[in-house]
């Protein structure tokens, strides 16, 4: 809840509100002043944004927090005059500070405009509410949000020197143009109450006759000032500002005259004058304008007011004076070698070194130029030295570098020099000067001035090789460390190490001396230091044992080996060069050079131990000294060998291991003693043997123990000099497990019976006792406490019969288990089959749903199927099964039910060389009559699945023969004669013996046997049916086809002509066989004899005019044609080739190529009706016959 306060404050125009961060804590208030309500919504949004800021950054430095709140006021409702006052205050007074907060009208528009570009440059809203959130406040918080700003913004720089650099761009010219503007803010050239103006210029020049120079301005530290310069020459455009103070940074932006693109460079600040100094080329012919900011970077900078949180403790915020001045350089500088002068510093009658004197003139008012002189050798450098020099008003700058070589040779030296772009100005070159290699410089330092003999001395050389430029006589920019020293150690020993270390075998004094040579192979003068070796010092022996010195006495046991060390004697020979003599004191002595270490032991002791003398003599040649100690070696008790914890079983005999043994003598009695009663038979125990024994005096007895359980056995040893020792041994004696027994089962079926018996036994205990445990790998639970087992598996597979028995005491037996396999029965195939039919006709697609169908079986006496071609057959495995006894009475083929059959896959084959199909129920069609044989193979789902197959034939129908090939006796009737039709048949199926019939309908059982699917309800093997259409001429029956009116009416033909009749021969699944017949009917006065051989003349056999000419084109066609036909085409060729490839017995060609469909061939033209026959449009030719005359 925010409360805003309405009150009168100081009347119209002065404070129109405030926010007090001390009352947040209580309330969030904001003060309004009821004389300034009329520009209320700028006040509210500027002091609700003090409001957030407070809350998330309350230690912020005012001149931001000010100028977010006037960011807020622009956000919510655009330019005001409030804002505009603000924002133009600062923009005509630039030079007043953006970081400092004095509550001057200025300084609410300098840190508006300062939050505006970074909002418009480091990703708006997002940018800001980073800015608020980081705990870092001033300059710091805006340095880490430019260095980690959001996605897609322009880059600014990273720290408050390169921001405000873009910041004073930007704010100057207003581009478009990346960093140099704002997107966010239209600034106007001039300021008005209307807009936000550009900050206004404190210096322009475009006339360039003479050097252009500003009136000496004042700025305040991270105040700025911008000055604008057009109409150049093309000369380079130098500028200069002359501040009173060090701090001062400035930036150049110049527009491409060509492009319109803006770039920006900083100006060069010179370390020792404070200067800026900038260069601009082609100044007025690529680049037409440049502007040039300057500002005070103050190292006071973020303040509000006076206070000491800015660092002020005394006097006001930092000011400075500056003096801007811009020229034309019409002349490029110019730099020359005056003289070289060689000189031998090392005083070994070369020249080693030279002083190059060097002069530049400037044409410019001012200039700083960056200086390089180069040393080069056989054309290679070597040496450079960079250094900045000022120029100006044409006087020549002079200066002087120096120049030692690190080898002798031929030396060229170049100068150059670089405006403050880097832009190379100017450069000379000398003439090759020879000049020597200076000598390196020694150094030689020892750790001691005197020292003993053997100890070792280090030796620290050093020196130093210099050369390369100075700007200072005397100084040099490179100073390298000698390549190679040479040791003179003064006792005929030398050494090239930098730091040797060296040991002095002989008393007296000795010179070291040391040279060095640097890189170009001279040698420094020679460097001498004096050592004194003596050997004045005794050796100090010490005797210690695994580190630990004895001083006195050491207490040792017999046999017991020692080593004994004097590692710790001090001489100042090493130890490898003393000779140390070792007396053990039992008549044993060891000596020799080096022989620090020695190990002995002594064989001797007794309970109350004998005392020896150890003495040890150290030598160095010149000092010998003596140290003893004593030693005190007591006798050893028997020594305890064996403490583990023994195991044996119940009745099994256990050997007692040696338990003491004596390493100084001999054990002479053992005493064992056992807390219950065992068996010290040694073997071939039993439940009945003797348990009752408590002691043994034998060294390793034989025991054996009745009950399981922890044992304790104690023995007492006593070695020949009397000592005793005594130990306790624990046994585990375990019980034995029983043995589980039952004979192996053979493999079965899952009609086999097994009944499974045990013959376990317990070797330690009472067999009848036993617990049984049984388990049966298809059984849930096992069967307990029972000794014979009868079990029948009812699925095949593998199965495992284990056994467990426990004894009395709970222990279990190991499993005894045997595998047996249960053989799988074969599934069991079974093939139904059906047609569908409509109105009693067999259909030659599939049914759709809602159709009414009945389904009829066509069988034959074999149980085979008899069809006609194109008939649709629905054959059914449905009823197959798997003859586990699990599947037994199932019918479901979904592997998900209850009542699933068993069966994974139904595959059947057609016998007519199709693919083979997989389901099931499957429907197929034969389309050539013969005879297939069907085959289903299941697959039920035991293990990788087994299989089974059966067939049935389906017998395709053959078309019936016409055997007749005239119809009537005669060659023609008479008119009105009766019709009597000869006709002879055939059948092949009929021939064959097919006996087959069909069931109408597989859903009624009309004769009743309980199986609706096997009635016969109309034979398939009967007679041929006959029908004769008499009249091809008439359509009797008016359904269009004149060739089936199967009618016996007329039974005369009652007008002469050529009588067409039709004879079709069907069998009982409606496969027919059709002939057509042409009957000559006559006149009773016509009468039709055939020419006999003697009454042919030669006339009636010569060809008369109008059939000659015809007769010759008919032969003349059927020659071309036999000439055409008995080729092959292309496609018969492949056709041929196909079949020899894939190895083709019989192909049948019904009117096509082989391979392709076998179509129906074209129907017969039909007869023509009497009136066509007469139309003399219907092409209709009469037939020629003889007639009597």
């Amino acid at each position: 809840q925010i409360e805003i306060v309405i009150f009168s404050i100081d009347g119209g125009g002065g404070i129109g509100g405030y926010f007090v961060p001390g009352l947040s804590s209580s309330k969030e208030s904001v003060f309004m002043d009821i004389d300034d309500l009329s520009w209320r919504n700028t006040i509210l949004a500027h002091e609700f944004q003090h409001l957030l800021h407070n809350a998330r950054d309350p230690f912020e430095y005012i001149w931001i927090d000010e100028g977010a709140a006037d960011m807020a006021a622009y956000l919510c409702f655009g330019v005001t005059s409030s804002l505009t006052g603000h924002a133009n205050e600062w923009s005509q007074n630039s030079n007043m500070s953006v970081r400092w907060w004095n509550q001057r009208i200025a300084d609410y528009g300098a840190g508006f405009l300062f939050l505006m570009y970074l909002s418009d440059k480091l990703g708006g809203a997002s940018a800001i509410s980073t800015l608020v959130a980081d705990s870092d406040i001033g300059g710091k918080g805006i340095e880490d949000l430019a260095s980690n700003p959001p996605a897609g913004s322009t880059p600014i720089g990273t720290t408050m020197s390169d921001i405000f650099a873009n910041f004073t761009l930007a704010v100057s010219v207003d581009s478009g143009q990346g960093a140099f503007g704002f997107s966010n803010l239209d600034l106007s050239a001039g300021c008005t109450a209307a807009y936000v103006c550009k900050a206004q210029m404190s210096g322009f020049n475009d006339q360039w006759i003479n050097s252009w120079t500003s009136p000496l301005q004042e700025l305040e530290g991270w105040g700025m000032r911008a000055y604008k310069f057009n109409q150049g020459s093309g000369a380079p455009l130098n500028i200069m500002v002359q501040p009173s103070e060090f701090g001062f940074e400035g930036a150049l932006l110049a527009k491409d005259s060509s492009t319109g693109s803006w770039s920006m460079s900083r100006m060069r600040v010179d370390q020792v004058t404070g200067s800026v100094t900038g260069l601009i080329h082609d100044f007025g012919s690529d680049v037409d304008e440049v502007w040039m900011t300057t500002w005070y970077e103050s190292t006071v900078d973020d303040c509000d007011y006076n206070y000491a949180t800015c660092g002020i403790t005394s006097g006001s915020y930092p000011t400075a004076t500056v003096t801007v001045q811009a020229m034309l350089v019409t002349d490029p500088a110019e730099v020359s070698i005056d003289s070289i002068d060689d000189f031998d510093r090392d005083s070994d009658g070369l020249s080693d070194s030279v002083q190059v004197d060097l002069g530049v003139v400037s044409n410019s008012f001012f200039e700083i130029l960056e200086v390089t002189v180069d040393a080069f050798s056989n054309n290679t450098l070597v040496d450079s030295k960079v250094f900045s020099l000022t120029a100006g008003n044409s006087i020549s700058t002079e200066k002087s570098v120096w120049f030692t070589p690190p080898y002798s040779g031929q030396w060229t030296f170049g100068v150059s020099i670089n405006d403050v772009t880097s832009e190379l100005v100017d450069q000379a070159f000398s003439l090759p000067i020879d000049l020597s290699n200076m000598k390196p410089v020694a150094s030689i330092s020892v750790s001691v001035n005197s020292t003993q003999t053997w100890l070792p001395v280090n030796m620290f050389g050093s020196g130093y090789d210099a050369w390369g430029f100075g700007m200072e006589n005397g100084t040099f920019s490179k100073n390298e460390t000698p390549i190679a020293y040479y040791w003179d150690l003064g006792d005929n020993v030398s050494s090239t190490l930098k730091n040797p270390v060296h040991q002095y075998l002989e008393s007296g004094i000795y010179p070291v001396v040391l040279t060095v040579m640097d890189q170009g192979g001279y040698f420094s003068e020679p460097q001498t230091w004096t050592i004194v070796v003596e050997d004045t010092s005794d050796p100090i022996p010490e005797i210690s044992v695994e580190g630990v010195v004895v001083s006195e006495e050491l207490v040792l046991l017999t046999n017991q080996q020692v080593m004994f060390s004097a590692l710790g004697t001090t001489d100042n020979l090493p130890l490898e060069e003393l000779y140390f003599e070792w007396n053990w004191g039992d008549g044993e002595i060891e000596s020799g050079v080096g022989l620090f270490e020695s190990s002995h032991s002594w064989v001797d002791g007794s309970a109350e131990g004998i005392v020896y003398t150890l003495s040890l003599l150290v030598s160095d040649g010149i000092h010998e000294v003596e140290h003893s100690i004593f030693i005190k070696i007591l006798n050893r008790v028997p020594q305890q060998i064996y403490d583990a914890q023994l195991q044996t079983y119940t009745l099994t005999p256990l050997t007692l291991p040696s338990v003491f043994t004596d390493s100084d003598g001999m054990i002479v009695e053992y005493e064992w003693s056992f807390e219950e009663g065992v068996n010290l038979e040694g073997g071939g125990m039993t439940m009945t043997s003797d348990y009752s024994q408590i002691s043994s005096d034998a060294a390793n007895p034989i025991v054996g123990w009745l009950t399981p359980g922890l044992k304790n056995i104690s023995l007492t040893v006593t070695d020949d000099d009397g000592n005793s020792s005594f130990a306790v041994l624990q046994v585990n004696v375990i019980n034995q497990r029983p043995v589980a027994v039952f004979s192996r089962p053979s493999d079965g079926n899952v009609e086999t019976t097994y009944t499974f018996t045990s013959y376990s036994f317990d070797p330690d205990g009472d067999s009848s006792q036993l617990s049984t445990f049984w388990t049966i790998s298809d059984l849930e639970d096992p069967i307990e406490n029972v000794s014979s087992v009868s079990h029948t598996f009812m699925s095949p597979g593998l199965y495992t019969v284990t056994l467990t028995v426990t004894d009395v005491l709970g222990l279990e037996s190991a499993q005894k288990s045997f595998t047996l396999r249960i053989e799988n029965p074969l599934p069991v195939p079974d093939i139904d089959f059906s047609c569908p039919s409509v109105n009693d006709s067999i259909l030659e697609r599939e049914p759709v749903e809602g159709e009414q169908v009945v389904w009829q079986i066509p069988q034959t006496e074999a149980g085979g199927a008899f069809i006609s071609p194109g008939s649709l057959m629905k054959f059914d495995g449905s009823g197959s099964y798997d003859s586990d006894p699990a599947f037994i009475g199932r019918a479901s083929t979904d592997s998900n039910s209850e009542d699933w059959n068993g069966i994974t896959r139904w595959i059947w084959d057609f016998g007519d060389a199709t693919p083979q199909v997989e389901g099931a129920v499957v429907w197929h069609q034969y389309s050539i009559p013969g005879t297939y044989s069907v085959t289903l193979t299941v697959v039920d789902g035991f293990e990788g699945g087994e299989t089974n197959s059966t067939y049935i034939l389906v017998i395709v129908s053959k078309s019936p023969e016409i055997l007749t090939t005239a119809p009537v006796s005669s060659d023609y009737v008479n008119i009105g004669d009766p019709v009597s039709l000869n006709y002879s048949v055939f059948d092949q199926d009929l021939e064959d013996g097919l006996v087959a019939w069909m069931d109408i309908d597989s859903s009624v059982d009309t004769d009743g046997d309980g199986d609706p699917t096997n009635d016969n309800d109309r034979s398939l093997s009967g007679d041929l049916i006959v029908r004769w259409d008499l009249d091809a001429s008439i359509d009797s029956d008016g359904d269009g086809d004149y060739r089936n009116d199967w009618d016996w009416n007329p039974q005369n033909w009652n007008e002469e002509g050529e009588i067409g009749i039709t004879m079709q021969v069907c069998d009982a699944v409606n496969v027919c066989v059709d002939r057509d017949y042409v009957i000559t009917v006559l006149s009773t006065e016509d009468e039709y004899v055939p020419k006999s051989l003697s009454d042919l003349t030669w006339e009636d056999i010569v060809p008369n005019k109008e059939s000659g000419g015809l007769l010759a084109l008919v032969g003349l066609v059927l020659v071309l044609g036999w000439i055409i036909m008995r080729q092959k085409d292309e496609e018969e060729l492949d056709a041929d080739e196909m079949m020899e490839t894939y190895d083709v017995d019989e192909v049948e060609a019904d009117g096509g190529l082989p391979g392709m469909d076998q179509h129906k061939p074209p129907p017969q033209p039909k007869y023509l009706s009497q009136e066509e026959r007469r139309d003399s449009d219907s092409g209709y030719v009469r037939p020629i016959r003889t007639r009597r005359r």
